[in-house]
């Protein structure tokens, strides 16, 4: 009997979670966190890797009948992998489409959208690479502003 080790799981989440925030993006028109701005592409990849991520966990080799029932990795551990892997998606998603954003998409692009809106919703125009930078930038510019020497 095959046993399920903390690495496959990590594995089954970490495509699970890539493939949901890509179709969470494109839904919502965040074109910072997408890796391929077609949208119907984008779609099918996205449910592909939900799709994928499940069967190759769960139905390879009868594990959800066989294996998982006696089985798995416990449920302390399977937290902590879980957290720490979908942190990890998200921050490799991130890293992933700023690149992107920087080598591919900017130059078919040209001028900047948006500057104005803060927090999660600057993804919807830019990278967030570009959304750290900018509000360094406007924390910078606000703290000189600020500054009144005695």
């Amino acid at each position: 009997m095959e046993v399920v080790r903390a690495w496959q799981y990590c594995i089954f989440v970490f495509i699970a979670v890539m493939g949901m925030l890509q179709l969470i993006a494109t839904c919502h028109q965040l074109k910072g966190m997408l890796f391929i701005r077609n949208k119907p592409v984008t779609l099918t990849l996205s449910i592909a890797a939900i799709v994928f991520a499940f069967w190759w966990f769960f139905f390879r080799d009868n594990r959800i009948d066989t294996v998982m029932r006696s089985t798995g990795v416990e449920g302390a551990q399977q937290f902590a992998v879980f957290c720490w892997t979908t942190f990890t998606a998200l921050v490799v998603t991130l890293i992933i489409s700023s690149l992107l954003q920087m080598f591919v998409y900017r130059r078919r692009e040209g001028t900047r959208q948006e500057e104005r809106l803060e927090g999660a919703y600057q993804l919807r125009y830019v990278s967030w690479f570009e959304a750290l930078r900018l509000a360094f930038r406007r924390r910078d510019e606000s703290d000189a502003g600020t500054h009144h020497p005695d």
